[in-house]
């Protein structure tokens, strides 16, 4: 074969994979961008029901049904591999106590293995709070799979807000909480 072809013959395989590699890329990130619609139209919109759900109590692994008792709550987001969440662990740990007296539960929601999540807990009193659930019970409360993130659940079990740990609703609750502790304190 002369060199001359077998040059043409390179340079035109060379150009056929680099437009196969160009395209390829490009349906990735297609791809990618539908499946990020999907979950942001998969989020529940304000003012919905939050069914209850069921996963297992990080403490002893039983059953648990969080939801559908007409008890406000507060459902946490968080990761062991944030290390915002690690920061926000004292807070949420003080608050935890005062939500109970308050009446609103209080439960950090996690997809996580047991081990991962009792390490990452260990030096809080939060435990008890955690709730271990299926993928699919987290992508349908936590479709971005944000952290460290919230929901506020209405004891009738709508939607009242959702955003980060440490925004303008989450310090809101903050002070509620702090009410509860001086009205407590006061009282005793």
């Amino acid at each position: 074969m002369d060199s001359d072809v077998l040059a043409v013959i390179l340079l035109l395989l060379a150009l056929s994979v680099a437009l196969n590699l160009t395209l390829s890329l490009h349906l990735l990130k297609v791809v990618a961008s539908l499946s990020a619609a999907a979950k942001a139209a998969s989020i529940l919109p304000l003012g919905e029901e939050v069914g209850a759900f069921t996963g297992k109590s990080l403490v002893g692994g039983a059953p648990l049904t969080v939801g559908g008792d007409g008890q406000p709550a507060v459902l946490l987001f968080l990761s062991s591999a944030c290390p915002k969440c690690r920061h926000k662990l004292p807070e949420i740990a003080r608050l935890a106590p005062l939500a109970q007296q308050a009446g609103v539960a209080l439960w950090l929601v996690s997809v996580e293995p047991g081990w991962r999540l009792r390490r990452f807990l260990q030096a809080t009193a939060l435990d008890a709070h955690a709730v271990r659930v299926a993928a699919a019970e987290y992508e349908m409360l936590n479709p971005l799979m944000s952290s460290p993130s919230y929901l506020f659940v209405s004891q009738d079990g709508t939607l009242d807000a959702r955003g980060m740990i440490g925004d303008e609703d989450w310090r809101s609750f903050c002070e509620q909480m702090d009410e509860v502790q001086m009205a407590h304190e006061a009282s005793a």
